[in-house]
């Protein structure tokens, strides 16, 4: 046999080819291995796990609440903020043994000790369902329930037992039980996978020993909190947050609020709940819905601070005015006549845009002086002559009388009832002497015109629908929770005096923030602005800006425009500018300074009031001093109302709404000076960078 030379390299081909396969089968034999180990686990340690795991359709999420945004004042100035601490918390779930809450209850006790406040809380309810806890629930239901109360539903049997357990019974629970139920109470507040706080305010010491025993705790857990702070002082207008009163408990669950939230209750804070409220952190639970039981560790998904808002108000203002109503009140309150001064209003705004830059009140009561900021919005007033500009100004447009009409002041007559008269005979007067030196009988002229066949019922909503106009008599719609609107005045059968008393404003009533929206009205040219708070929302500010990134911009809102002629509403400006400066003007003589006040016009008003004296049961009249105004009077910037209720009827000691105005007008324009005319600015100026921004939100 013949063998070639190719027969070695053959050969050697033929052994390798064994040992190729040898490696394969020893690499797969390794991979099956491996695999088979893998599944043993699975199905040996964590084979009843994961079964649940794969039966489980449901997830569940327990939920923590993160701060609230922030309130800034038109400077960039925190006004509502958040103070950090940390807050124990309970989560349950749907398995959750009273055993266990007991176990942990008693451990808290012994460990963290109870607080009065905490003690406070208890009821005379929990105290009975700590007994029934401490004891043997079946062995109590066995002992103490009629054959009859064993058949009704588990629910009813729980109640009846509760009724059973007497008063001694439960004066006996010893001060440790009261400590532990102290905590038991509080952690089974709350529904399952809701973080329920247990304890407030925890110090370093109190962290440190609930973080070393977390893991024979189940369900406690330490959590970053906050509660509301007032670096510039509380206000009214801010509002306040509070559990989701009852009342409103199913609008918020409809809402996908949980029952323990937190929520504005009332002014701004409840105004923007939605912008204010954080995102929650989220912990991810999965449960089996056969058994109830919870798989593995959660997942959580971190939450977010909530957004900010920007105020329209300057603090600075705002604190300057709340001082001036104060100092004036106690200068005025000694005088003749103002036994019964207790209180006083007033609302600066911007007339072109909305913009409100100050609201303050101040009742004086028991010795001090308490803020009433809602007073502004919810109390409403006769205002006397301050609504003369809008009589005025319909008289005209309606063709009852035309610019530089003369009537004769002197007392009027009235049918069915006694003459009406100023507070003094001027004679023959025009319109502008009219507003100037504050004509009742002009008034009374134009609504007489006025009167048609129907009166009684057409006459008086004619009236109001002019009034409606400048935003008397109907909300402003400022961005503030449940705003008055004041009160119609009833007409007497028969007679039409009070007609005429709604000309001068001594027949319905209306609030400051109504009178400073409608005073604007006439300031910017027949427009009536929407007054608003806010002026921008912003992203949660980082530590290393001044504020965080702008996402709306409130812009001013038109609602309507009224329905008379330019030139009718200058000849009524004109009429407002000679009130403050021309001779007999009822206002002269206090804002004349046009380097202080910048050459300011308006109306004064004065509405007489019959009250019965708290003191003395008598009846006393009494009246209302009103001013309203804006400057400057060609370029209107800043628009105000000031009512003083129930002042001295004698006429030389009526300036409390005079001196209030015009140091008012005098604080804003120094302010003014101060920050120029948009703080916005000057922030920019600072941080150029966000100038892209800023331009996108316009």
């Amino acid at each position: 046999m013949m063998v070639t030379k190719a027969d070695p390299e053959i050969k050697k081909k033929k052994a390798q080819v064994p040992f190729r396969l040898n490696v394969l089968f020893l690499f797969v034999f390794l991979l099956f291995s491996i695999l088979v180990l893998r599944l043993g686990v699975l199905q040996i340690v964590n084979g009843e796990e994961k079964r649940l795991e794969s039966e489980a359709v449901e997830e569940v999420i327990a939920k923590k609440e993160a701060p609230r945004g922030k309130l800034l004042d038109s400077n960039y100035r925190e006004v509502v903020g958040n103070k950090p601490f940390f807050s124990l918390t309970y989560t349950k779930t749907v398995d959750t043994k009273t055993a266990d809450t007991m176990r942990i209850a008693k451990w808290l006790a012994d460990t963290l000790g109870v607080s009065e406040d905490q003690e406070d809380k208890i009821t005379e309810r929990d105290k009975k369902d700590y007994f029934i806890a401490k004891h043997d629930l079946n062995k109590l239901l066995k002992e103490r329930l009629s054959k009859q109360e064993k058949k009704l539903t588990d629910k009813l049997q729980y109640k009846a037992l509760v009724n059973k357990i007497t008063e001694d019974e439960i004066k006996n629970l010893s001060e440790k039980d009261i400590k532990i139920l102290a905590y038991k109470r509080a952690m089974e507040t709350g529904y399952a996978y809701a973080a329920q706080r247990v304890k407030t305010n925890l110090t370093d010491r109190e962290i440190s020993i609930i973080s070393e025993n977390l893991a024979n705790l189940p369900g406690i857990d330490i959590m970053a909190d906050s509660e509301r702070i007032y670096p510039y002082g509380d206000s009214a207008i801010f509002g306040s947050v509070k559990q989701i009163p009852k009342d409103k408990m199913d609008y918020f669950v409809s809402r996908q609020y949980d029952r323990s939230d937190l929520v504005g209750v009332s002014g701004l804070e409840e105004q923007y709940q939605e912008v204010l409220r954080g995102t929650k952190e989220k912990a991810v639970y999965l449960t089996n819905p056969k058994s109830g039981k919870t798989i593995g560790e959660p997942k959580t998904i971190p939450g977010q601070r909530g957004k900010d808002i920007v105020l329209t108000l300057d603090m600075e203002l705002q604190f300057r005015l709340e001082r001036i109503l104060e100092e004036e009140l106690l200068k005025a309150k000694p005088l003749p006549g103002n036994d019964l001064l207790s209180s006083a209003y007033i609302v600066m705004m911007n007339p072109k845009t909305g913009e409100v830059k100050g609201i303050a009140g101040k009742k004086y009561k028991n010795g001090k002086f308490v803020n009433d900021e809602y007073g502004a919005l919810y109390n409403s007033y006769e205002i006397g002559s301050t609504i003369k500009g809008a009589t005025v100004l319909s008289g005209l447009q309606k063709g009852l009388i035309y610019p530089g009409q003369v009537f004769v002041d002197k007392p009027f007559p009235i049918a069915g009832g006694s003459p009406k008269s100023s507070w003094k005979n001027m004679g023959p007067i025009n319109d502008l002497d009219a507003l100037r030196m504050s004509s009742n009988v002009y008034m009374f002229n134009i609504m007489d015109r006025m009167i048609g066949p129907e009166h009684w019922t057409e006459t008086y909503d004619e009236a109001r629908y002019m009034y409606n106009q400048f935003g008397l008599g109907v909300k402003t719609g400022i961005d503030f929770p449940n705003e008055a609107t004041g009160y119609q005045g009833t007409p007497i059968a028969g007679q039409s005096g009070t007609l005429y008393d709604m000309g001068i404003g001594q027949f319905d009533t209306y609030t400051t923030m109504q009178m400073v929206q409608y005073v604007s009205t006439i300031a910017n040219g027949g427009y009536r602005i929407k007054p608003h708070l806010v002026k921008e929302i912003r992203e949660p500010s980082s530590s290393n800006e001044h504020e965080g990134k702008l996402l709306t911009r409130i812009e001013p809102e038109i609602l309507n425009k009224i329905e008379v002629e330019d030139k009718y509403i200058d000849r009524v400006k004109k009429g407002f500018w000679q009130v403050m400066h021309a001779t007999g003007g009822t206002a002269k003589g206090y804002f004349d300074g046009d380097e202080k006040y910048h050459n300011p016009s308006g109306k004064t008003g004065t509405a007489q009031r019959i009250i019965k004296n708290p003191r003395t049961g008598l009846l006393v009249e009494k009246h209302n001093l009103t001013l309203v105004g804006y400057a400057p009077s060609d370029e209107p910037e800043i628009a105000f109302a000031v009512v003083v209720p129930e002042g001295t009827p004698i006429g030389a000691y009526q300036k409390v709404n005079k001196y209030i105005g015009q140091r008012a007008l005098a604080a804003y324009w120094e302010l003014r000076e101060k920050y120029g005319a948009s703080a916005q600015t000057i922030v920019e100026d600072n941080d150029k960078s966000k100038e892209d921004t800023e331009n996108s939100a316009h």
